[in-house]
């Protein structure tokens, strides 16, 4: 077969053949040789070999192309019966929240109906994140009437992108609250300079949002071995997933198929995403569960969690109905003690002392771990409340006459106390 270059010599052959006083090469020809020369050798892959290795997308992944100015971009789809268990976890109770439950547990106004709830999930190029990372597969699921809808917006090559985004703008106008986990930090901040870098305005700014690993760490960390996802699916949800493909090697084997477009691969990246939005309601579930329970946890390390959660909150009644559940229950001495001193301090707030006093005189216990705090509040107990500085000077002495070496800068600072509240005695002594 000719080339162009043996194609175009024939046809000035042919020309100069039809009018032989021209001798000189025409301006045309002249031209056309001159950008020929220049012109990069096209390299020519063979492509039947990678059609018999690979299947198209849509016969891996249930879903369909949608054309955009900017590239077709397929669409997985996906849908999850909500009457249907995921793990442990009963997906229809999503319906009996109400408007009072979100914003108790989310301080989020407005949400009357799980509908109104977004769940996004990207996977991208890179997990360092930066201007340079660019998410090239970005799942999202939503309820609709008694089904969970899961899309996933894939890009067969970097260039569609933009047309992967207009496609997101449309869909995140029509919710008022985004539901990640992690996607303060990271999805959502990713996005957002994906879309200034395509000169298009981020739809974000004005939607609520909850980001489920700030809750799962509030919750559970302490509870669990560590705060991920799949960890709470593990633990928390019941739920094992089967071949599953580690997060790690997602950007790996995108760039893997856009070298080779050999799509086997692409079907566990979509299995991935699917059940990581799928685990987010679940785990939106759960949370709201858990904040709402005011009966004991079965792990009381969440009690505890709880405990803090609403102390920050202001909600003393709350704050001490956890506490109190983690010492009638059965937890290592260290937390035991930790946990009086929590709850004390929530009396002393109230001016309860007849509460608080017995709690900070039980942490003193020698069974417990050595701790100055509940030598220095009885001592302020002592010389503030009751007036008796000379208990006051006692309680604090037998704190420092045990006292560990190792906490040294403590000991200064009692030191310092002990030597104010002698004083103070000298000086009545004197009847100054």
């Amino acid at each position: 077969m000719k080339n162009l270059q043996e194609k175009l010599n024939a046809l000035y052959g042919r020309a100069d053949n039809e009018h032989p006083e021209e001798t000189a090469p025409s301006d045309i020809r002249q031209e056309m040789n001159r950008l020929m020369s220049n012109r990069i050798p096209i390299k020519h892959f063979p492509k039947a070999e990678v059609e018999k290795a690979s299947l198209s997308l849509d016969k891996l992944v249930d879903g369909r192309w949608i054309n955009t100015h900017f590239g077709d971009i397929f669409r997985g789809e996906f849908v999850f019966d909500l009457r249907e268990i995921y793990g442990n976890q009963n997906l229809a109770e999503v319906f009996r929240f109400s408007e009072a439950d979100y914003h108790e547990c989310f301080q989020i106004p407005g949400i009357a109906s799980p509908d109104k709830f977004l769940f996004i999930d990207t996977e991208t190029t890179g997990l360092a994140g930066g201007s340079g990372t660019v998410a090239f597969l970005i799942g999202i699921g939503y309820i609709d009437a008694d089904k969970f809808i899961v899309h996933q917006y894939f890009i067969t090559q970097l260039s569609h992108e933009e047309g992967m985004l207009e496609l997101l703008k449309d869909v995140v106008g029509r919710f008022d609250c985004l539901v990640s986990f992690n996607g303060r930090t990271f999805d959502i901040p990713l996005l957002t300079t994906r879309f200034l870098m395509n000169r298009i305005e981020p739809p974000f700014e004005s939607r609520h949002h909850i980001d489920l690993l700030y809750y799962t760490r509030l919750l559970w960390k302490l509870a669990m071995e560590n705060c991920k996802l799949k960890t709470m699916e593990t633990e928390l949800l019941g739920l094992n997933r089967e071949d599953d493909i580690p997060g790690e090697i997602i950007p790996e084997i995108y760039f893997d198929y856009l070298r080779t477009r050999n799509t086997e691969k692409l079907e566990r990246i979509f299995y991935h995403n699917r059940f990581d939005i799928v685990s987010m309601l679940a785990g939106l579930i759960l949370t709201t569960q858990t904040i709402r329970k005011r009966t004991p946890e079965s792990n009381p390390l969440v009690d505890f969690a709880k405990g803090k959660w609403f102390g920050h909150k202001k909600d003393a009644e709350r704050s001490c109905a956890h506490y109190q559940h983690v010492l009638e229950s059965s937890v290592s001495l260290p937390r035991r003690q930790k946990t009086m001193l929590e709850l004390a301090a929530i009396y002393k707030k109230d001016r309860r002392y007849w509460e608080a006093v017995p709690l900070w005189k039980t942490a003193i216990n020698p069974e417990y771990p050595f701790s100055f705090e509940p030598y220095i509040e009885l001592a302020k107990y002592y010389e503030h409340i009751e007036k008796d500085v000379h208990k006051a000077l006692k309680i604090i002495e037998s704190g420092i006459s045990i006292s560990p070496a190792r906490q040294e800068a403590d000991r200064q600072m009692i030191f310092k106390r002990i030597e104010r509240l002698q004083k103070k005695i000298d000086k009545q002594t004197s009847g100054g």
